[in-house]
């Protein structure tokens, strides 16, 4: 292109859908870092209901005859819903334009990484980078005076906020340990606690621990402190980053959730496949748009998107007493 005229939309969207196999889609850039320990589903344009049937005991000995079973199990719902979000930008190119000749030049083959798709990425990256801390903290504005991404649906806190309310996820049921705040001294040891507290059937599938990236640190400096000689050779034990729950036979992997507060004591145990979050195209994650502006560049993008767990039954979910975000309290 000519970097003496401006910006020529037909130019970027010719370009975008000519080397559409090296736009990047929001959800596999900055939020896949949440986003790849969640399962996600396709096709959802407003909401989607999740209805499990669960049973009692359904088994006995043979005496002759049948019994009469009659309520042998119950049911429960839980809706996705996803809500439309924006992507705009209106600014001046020429900063661009010389970011794109540092960047590029002498790196990689011009030809073959357009400036339109290097822009186009560079927009989709910001936009990924503003989708991660949402995944957990944004909480849905239904009169619509918020405008924010965090505004725009619901996150996994605000699910769990809520379920704790309304005592779906309580002691008593199974699903809610008490841990109180972890320390250093003793994050290591609750977490296992809360491992060890699920059904045998749990423990023998693979599952996955959420814990704040800053409890993630604590959990690493316990475990260093606690087995001082378990490391790779060539490393100190603070350098290995545990990457499963120490005890569990590496059955629970332990994620570090970026986004979540630093500051937050939560946990929560379960399974991938429990974990959803939705979309109706994929090809929407990765689709920009530029519109004329004169000599400003100006590009715009849509997609929906909502979070939601399938269930809280005690038998593949159990998390702690911990808020989410410590503000709530």
């Amino acid at each position: 292109m000519n970097f003496n005229d401006p910006i020529d939309i037909t130019a970027v969207n010719t370009a975008v859908k000519a080397h559409s196999k090296q736009i990047l889609a929001i959800d596999h850039q900055a939020a896949d870092a949440m986003l790849r320990h969640m399962t996600p589903m396709v096709g959802i344009t407003y909401s989607y209901t999740f209805t499990e049937a669960y049973f009692k005991s359904v088994s006995s000995r043979y005496t002759g005859v049948f019994k009469d079973q009659k309520n042998i199990g119950s049911f429960g719902n839980r809706t996705l819903t996803v809500h439309p979000c924006v992507i705009e930008i209106l600014d001046e190119p020429e900063r661009y334009r010389r970011t794109y000749i540092t960047e590029v030049r002498g790196a990689l083959e011009i030809a073959k990484h357009p400036f339109e798709i290097w822009l186009i990425n560079r927009i989709l990256q910001q936009a990924s980078e503003d989708l991660l801390p949402c995944i957990w903290t944004a909480k849905y504005d239904e009169t619509g005076a918020k405008t924010d991404l965090k505004d725009s649906f619901d996150g996994l806190g605000v699910h769990i906020k809520n379920a704790k309310a309304d005592k779906t996820i309580d002691a008593e049921k199974g699903n809610l340990v008490a841990t109180g705040k972890f320390t250093r001294a003793d994050v290591g040891d609750k977490m296992l606690s809360m491992w060890r507290h699920m059904p045998e059937l749990f423990r023998n599938q693979k599952s996955k621990m959420y814990i704040p990236f800053a409890v993630g640190d604590m959990y690493d400096d316990w475990f260093a402190d606690e087995h001082p000689n378990v490391h790779e050779p060539g490393q100190s034990p603070d350098e290995t980053k545990q990457q499963t729950l120490y005890g569990t036979k590496g059955m629970c992997e332990i994620v570090r959730c970026s986004g979540m507060p630093d500051d937050s004591s939560f946990s929560m145990l379960t399974l991938q496949s429990n974990v959803v979050y939705g979309m109706d195209k994929q090809s929407d994650m990765r689709k920009l748009r530029a519109v004329p502006a004169d000599y400003m560049f100006k590009a715009l993008g849509k997609y929906v998107f909502g979070t939601q767990f399938t269930t809280f039954r005690r038998e593949i979910f159990c998390c702690n007493d911990q808020p989410v975000d410590p503000a709530d309290v």
